[in-house]
């Protein structure tokens, strides 16, 4: 009884040692089929192409808004919407007969003043020349002279009102005040209009030449500096399904945005086919020149940290090391950076989700 006992027994820790190194087998296994899978690209040195790539926004070259200066009905609407239009161009008649009667009424007045004004001066004339025999007293021609005065002044406002009353007349047609593209009205023809409502009739915005406004960080100042100094800077536009155009760096604005750490920056073009439009987002590139034995990293390799970029190293034992990086520009999907890296380094592209200093990683083509 005993010796089956200790048989029994010999044999459940013979099973459970087996159990152990099958568990452990498949432990290891596990852990070799866990590691994560990850795709390389090796860094590089090379001359680099620096250009900055950017989303930038058309900006109309010169945009007003028109307001009627009198309030008056619409009697006449001399364009299109959206048409071309020339500065001075007529764009809108108004009822100005209310206008006219006022400025025929103030014509009216002046011409009274200045009949006035003539007799006072002949009255004044003449008694100089009676007061000098004794025939008028001196309170007689200083009455007279002070007459002539007051009505030299009533003349002058009566002027002025003729001016003024002539000036609305003129308000009643409304003009281009500069040349460009008409967009849509937004009072038809028959309504009445306030005089400087806030609401501008219509807007024209100067198409040819336009603007593309974008900004850049404020890291880039020098080397912008440095390549404005060698002489004009070329921009490159171009629109969602379009063709690029090309214009002229313009303006550096005075001050870098503290929020961002960006400077916003200004490029003028030409615009002659109008495939650039107002309000239209582009993609805007600013080249500065070339990066020489530049190290070159795959943009889909830098992560985002805590602390700043950083990529993903697999060293000679194959496990993964977190390195900081510096991005300095991007081009055609890959970066330019500072970083204690070497040309050759095996460097995570995909994959890295997984990651962490120190793991060991299974590298696939």
């Amino acid at each position: 009884m005993q010796e089956q006992t200790r048989l029994g027994r010999l044999a459940t820790g013979v099973l459970l040692a087996l159990c152990l190194t099958a568990c452990s087998g498949d432990k290891k296994a596990q852990q070799q089929t866990q590691a994560p899978r990850v795709r390389v690209e090796q860094a590089v040195r090379s001359d680099a192409r620096r250009v900055l790539q950017v989303v930038g926004n058309v900006k109309a070259s010169a945009s007003v808004g028109v307001v009627s200066r009198v309030t008056g009905e619409i009697v006449k609407v001399h364009f299109a919407e959206g048409q071309d239009v020339e500065e001075g161009q007529t764009l809108i008649s108004l009822d100005d007969r209310p206008f006219v009667a006022q400025l025929r009424e103030k014509k009216a007045l002046l011409a009274k003043s200045r009949a006035q004004l003539a007799k006072a001066s002949e009255d004044m004339r003449r008694y100089a020349e009676l007061v000098k025999n004794g025939y008028v007293s001196r309170e007689a021609y200083e009455a007279a002279s002070t007459e002539a005065a007051a009505l030299k002044g009533t003349v002058q406002s009566d002027a002025a009102a003729v001016e003024s009353a002539a000036l609305q007349v003129s308000y009643c047609t409304l003009t281009a005040p500069i040349g460009g593209r008409v967009g849509s009205l937004s009072v038809d023809k028959g309504n009445m209009v306030k005089e400087n409502a806030d609401t501008p009739l219509l807007t024209i915005h100067t198409i040819s030449p336009c603007y593309v406004v974008f900004s850049v960080p404020e890291h880039n100042l020098s080397t912008i500096f440095e390549r404005q100094a060698e002489g004009p800077v070329t921009v490159t536009a171009t629109p969602l399904g379009g063709e690029p155009e090309q214009g002229e760096l313009t303006l550096v604005e005075n001050e870098v945005d503290t929020r961002t750490g960006t400077i916003r920056l200004r490029a003028t073009f030409d615009n002659e086919k109008r495939r650039l439009w107002p309000g239209q987002f582009v993609n805007v590139s600013l080249p500065l020149g070339m990066e020489k034995d530049a190290l070159v990293l795959p943009a889909a390799s830098i992560q985002a940290g805590r602390e700043g970029a950083y990529v993903y190293r697999i060293n000679a034992a194959g496990k993964a090391e977190s390195v900081p990086v510096k991005v300095l520009f991007e081009y055609d999907a890959r970066c330019v950076v500072d970083a204690k890296l070497e040309a050759g380094d095996r460097i995570v592209v995909d994959g890295m989700i997984r990651l962490a200093p120190g793991v060991p990683v299974t590298i696939v083509d």
